[in-house]
């Protein structure tokens, strides 16, 4: 006891000497560590000094990507811009040349017209429809799922794709989560799959069911229960984290419920252009 006292007193008596040493104009104010400003990138092109893709802090507007490119040419056409229009990451910014006619003309407006939004992918845009296909209302084998009020959809963009998980709740206090994930490919469907079979597996063993479409996992564990499918190119997971007492085994009559949307949305479905 009395060596740790003579330590710590000696550690006090050092500290003080040290900051009596120091100079009085000795800054010791940590340095603040500056937070990105996020960025987005604009294709300007048309009646500009300097057509090509500019670098602009987000929320920047058409004139702040015109003065990007080298500003506006001597033909250019600024009163047919909406200069003040906000922009989002890959826009393209189209300054038109007087006289020129586009095809904003047409419509007697030019504010949209002249600022493209950037592409929505195919695959965003079959996995909303699917998502829109999804009844309030699931009834799988005893369970009665309904979506939880309290949730929001998460949309994730991964992978060249997206995914959309949707929360349930069922009467007994259980919980599920259902997600769907549309790929560019069968490959990076599976490969998606693989990772998320990685995941599960460091909890529980997955085995694969005969009645479902292959690969599939299906698992139970400390943190719950899993099922995961690939068909093509779009991926499903059936995650229940909680489950009532007095309900059986939800997987199986949930993933056919899953299969079920699924083919109900692409039988509907009809893509763009």
């Amino acid at each position: 006891m009395y060596h740790r006292r003579f330590f710590t007193l000696l550690l006090l008596t050092a500290l003080f000497l040290v900051a009596a040493c120091a100079p009085e104009n000795l800054d010791i104010t940590p340095t603040p560590i500056p937070t990105p400003v996020p960025t987005i990138k604009v294709d300007v092109k048309g009646a500009v000094n300097d057509p090509k893709v500019v670098e602009l802090i987000q929320g920047s507007r058409v004139q702040d990507a015109i003065d990007a490119a080298g500003g506006a040419a001597e033909n250019a056409d600024l009163t047919r811009l909406n200069l003040a229009q906000i922009l989002s990451d890959g826009a393209a910014v189209t300054v038109p040349v007087t006289g020129e006619n586009t095809a904003s003309d047409a419509s007697g407006g030019v504010t949209e017209a002249t600022v493209e939004a950037p592409a929505v992918a195919v695959e965003r845009l079959l996995l909303e429809y699917i998502v829109s296909t999804i009844p309030g209302n699931i009834t799988a084998g005893t369970i009665a799922w309904r979506r939880d009020p309290a949730a929001t959809i998460t949309w994730v963009e991964r992978d060249g794709g997206a995914t959309a998980r949707l929360a349930f709740i069922e009467p007994g206090g259980g919980a599920m989560e259902l997600t769907f994930g549309v790929f560019p490919s069968n490959e990076v469907a599976l490969s998606v799959f693989e990772r998320t079979k990685t995941s599960i597996e460091q909890q529980v063993r997955l085995e694969e069911k005969d009645e479902f479409p292959k690969p599939n996992g299906f698992g139970q564990g400390t943190y719950g229960r899993d099922a995961i499918f690939v068909r093509d190119n779009i991926y499903i997971r059936v995650a229940v984290p909680r489950l009532s007492g007095s309900a059986a085994d939800p997987l199986v009559p949930m993933g056919r419920e899953a299969f079920r949307i699924l083919d109900s949305a692409l039988a509907s479905y009809t893509p763009p252009g």
